[in-house]
């Protein structure tokens, strides 16, 4: 294809893109919503406080700037950039940050503000090792790079944040620590496929200290949400929905001290692809998982396994307990080990396999069930217990169980624990 005509093509794709995007705001602003996560805004509020220098910086039509980098570039700690709600052409590439106590607020004023460009190589949102920065109710889409990538940062808010739209990985934090991304939805990212870089949301290379949560990622070109690379992560992947996305919805490649917890993850494309997946990829140095627990998660209708073990060439896996989950109708069963050496204590313990057994010799296995025990609708997705489903209710055990269930209820609420995601 001549240069002139890719041109004229890619201007044709971004304005049916941007159109695109103009309709889901309108929709999102009649519904009265924010960006989507597994809650809604009247669920979950979050205020913008008042600024601490007392600036606000407002962007738009009616605004002081007619553009957010231009409104960036004036920002200074504790000042917040208002957007108004719509689509905002062109990027945003962060030159300053806030300071302890004095973030750097960028946030939708009366509903999402989309930014859309094409981005540089350093994302559409390019953060570089900027830190102490909020960015809530925006939405950066049609990158053909990164959606947003951070390198060394630290303290970092994401709320009501999305990512609609890249040739390469999503929200992608790097050697970045003390993140909170709560509220995301992040979607048809890893366009380029396989070759893409990163993944629909990264955290690499030495991120630490990250929660995750009340995201919805979905419909991506790879992995969905991906821990790599790091030892003493401190990492928590709880009540989000990972769905349809290449996969693995979530994984955890080369990596110590992770929590996955009450996370539905459904519908993985890839046929060599689970929906939950602990790995040591050959690309890592350590060739170990170490220290994660996976409990109070619904895993159905992957492609591959609900969950899986996998170790390319050589590696350890150790000190992991599988606990309270939920697993059904995934294509290679509940669980699949595909190699690797285990170590120390591993834990199979009250969870439900209803594509069958499924067990390990290097680990503890008891209290789990197969089968159907009683789901209120399998096929509509509801893996609660029916009242009377005799064989879960009341018989797990009490031993490395949590506290609550997928719905966030306390555990136990009868005689004793129940099996699988759900407490009755």
């Amino acid at each position: 294809m001549e240069r002139d005509e890719f041109g004229r093509y890619a201007e044709r794709a971004d304005m049916f893109l941007l159109g695109k995007i103009a309709l889901s705001v309108v929709s999102i602003m009649a519904a009265g919503l924010l960006t989507a996560g597994v809650s809604s805004a009247e669920q979950r509020p979050h205020e913008v406080p008042p600024p601490v220098s007392g600036r606000t910086l407002t962007v738009g039509p009616h605004g002081e700037y007619s553009t957010v980098q231009a409104a960036a570039d004036a920002a200074r700690p504790g000042d917040n950039v208002q957007l108004e709600a719509g689509v905002h052409a062109g990027g945003l590439t962060i030159k300053t940050s806030g300071s302890p106590g004095e973030y750097i607020t960028f946030y939708g004023e009366g509903g999402t503000a989309v930014i859309h460009g094409r981005g540089g190589p350093k994302g559409l949102l390019a953060l570089g090792s900027h830190s102490w920065l909020r960015f809530h109710n925006m939405t950066f889409a049609g990158s053909r790079g990164f959606g947003a990538y951070a390198s060394g940062a630290h303290n970092l808010v994401f709320q009501d944040f999305g990512i609609d739209g890249s040739q390469d990985g999503g929200l992608v934090l790097l050697n970045t620590s003390d993140v909170v991304v709560d509220g995301c939805e992040i979607q048809r990212t890893n366009a380029r496929g396989t070759s893409a870089d990163h993944e629909a949301l990264t955290l690499g290379h030495g991120s630490r200290d990250v929660e995750v949560k009340h995201c919805r990622v979905h419909d991506n070109g790879e992995e969905g949400i991906d821990v790599k690379y790091t030892d003493n992560a401190r990492v928590s992947i709880h009540d989000n929905v990972s769905s349809n996305n290449r996969g693995p919805n979530i994984y955890v490649d080369s990596s110590s001290d992770v929590e996955i917890y009450n996370n539905v993850s459904s519908g993985t494309r890839n046929e060599t692809k689970s929906g939950i997946a602990l790995a040591v990829e050959d690309a890592s140095e350590s060739r170990e998982v170490r220290n994660v627990k996976v409990y109070n998660n619904v895993s159905y209708g992957n492609a591959q396994a609900g969950l899986s073990f996998w170790v390319e060439s050589s590696g350890t896996i150790s000190g992991v307990q599988i606990v309270n989950n939920t697993f059904h109708d995934n294509a290679e069963g509940s669980i699949a080990f595909y190699g690797g050496d285990f170590e120390g204590t591993n834990i199979l313990r009250n969870n439900i396999f209803a594509e069958g057994p499924a067990s390990h010799d290097d680990f503890v296995d008891d209290h789990n069930i197969s089968g159907d025990p009683g789901f209120v609708d399998p096929d509509a997705g509801d893996f609660h217990l029916k009242p009377g489903s005799a064989r879960a209710v009341d018989q797990g055990s009490a031993d490395s169980a949590p506290a609550f269930d997928l719905d966030s209820k306390p555990r136990p609420t009868g005689a004793g624990h129940d099996i699988g995601a759900y407490e009755q």
